[in-house]
């Protein structure tokens, strides 16, 4: 009879023994879920903060060049807009949590793609569809730097290839130009875009452009910060162009004299009202004229990036935007990241 007795107390002491075990693994399991979703539900919440506080501060950007515009007539880099990289620690001020900083890229301070074959509205005009000849000299320029190591055959073989991109027919142009027949012929086919290029990125699949030349190096710029595909009137910014930009505006163009429209353009005090300021600068040759038809001293197209962080949450915006005679700004494409 005793012998039962125990055995039963044994029993007993093992249910109870697993019975706890059993709660403890559940309200464990259950932590752990509730853990789960409340970083989930913060993580949410932050994500929404991060994506509102990434559109204030783009749009606020928006703001400053809207204002600018209001402001000056023309574009340089001693005004606010070229200079909110720098101001990115006060953007703290406005949010409770978290940090952001921004940055605008002229786009009109490149040389366009889209320029290379002329575009009217006049469809009688003859010039409509034909190659732009002073758009052509200056990419070919650009490409002929020492800086890209490309031989006189391969600087033209490019800018022929991108006419063809962009020309709406399907014949190639010279011995470097590319049509749909031998993008066809590509391991991987695709299709060209015979019409005005609407990204940078489509550079990649143009013939010639290899992936070191449009990223740049450390030392040299690649294509992808020196032209675009947005504007149609040919016409680049003197007072925010890259210096290898200035080099291709004139063959006449020597590293000297870009050196000293840079230091003319670095004084707040210089004159840069006005397109053909570059006469005004120390030591520039007289008799060297830059086209008329390739400079300018205002800018429309504006690259606009915004990033902000909270903890260890990342949220950016980017986006570009162009702005009217009426000094408003209009987005032409955003996206999230």
């Amino acid at each position: 009879m005793v012998k039962i007795l125990n055995n039963n107390r044994g029993m007993a002491l093992l249910l109870t023994v697993l019975i706890i075990s059993l709660i403890l693994i559940l309200t464990l399991r259950f932590n752990t879920s509730m853990r789960a979703s409340l970083t989930s539900a913060s993580n949410l919440q932050d994500n929404v903060a991060l994506n509102y506080m990434a559109r204030s501060i783009f749009n606020a950007a928006r703001a400053v060049l809207s204002v600018d515009a209001a402001e000056s007539s023309y574009d340089s880099l001693h005004e606010d807009w070229a200079n909110l990289e720098a101001a990115a620690n006060y953007f703290s001020v406005f949010f409770d949590q978290g940090q952001g900083g921004i940055k605008i890229a002229d786009h009109s301070a490149r040389l366009q793609v889209n320029s290379l074959v002329n575009r009217n509205a006049d469809e009688n005009d003859e010039n409509v569809g034909a190659v732009n000849e002073v758009q052509e000299k200056a990419w070919r320029n650009l490409l002929s730097s020492e800086e890209f190591e490309l031989t006189e055959e391969e600087a033209t073989g490019i800018v022929e290839a991108l006419i063809d991109w962009i020309d709406e027919d399907d014949e190639a142009l010279g011995f470097g130009g590319a049509e749909g027949s031998y993008y066809q012929g590509l391991e991987k086919p695709y299709t060209p875009r015979n019409g005005p290029m609407e990204f940078i990125e489509e550079l990649l699949l143009v013939r010639g452009i290899t992936p070191e030349l449009y990223y740049g190096t450390a030392e040299v710029p690649g294509l992808s910060t020196l032209v675009t595909p947005h504007g149609t009137d040919g016409k680049v910014n003197i007072n925010t162009a890259d210096p290898l930009v200035i080099s291709a505006l004139t063959e006449q163009m020597e590293p000297d004299m870009v050196d000293s429209l840079l230091t003319y353009r670095e004084y707040e005090d210089s004159d840069l009202s006005h397109p053909d300021w570059y006469k005004m600068a120390p030591g520039f040759p007289e008799d060297v004229v830059i086209p008329p038809d390739l400079i300018t001293i205002s800018s429309s197209y504006f690259e606009i990036s915004a990033e902000v962080a909270r903890e260890k949450m990342r949220k950016k915006v980017h986006g570009m935007v162009v702005r009217g005679p009426d000094s408003i700004t209009e987005v032409i494409y955003w996206k999230t990241e």
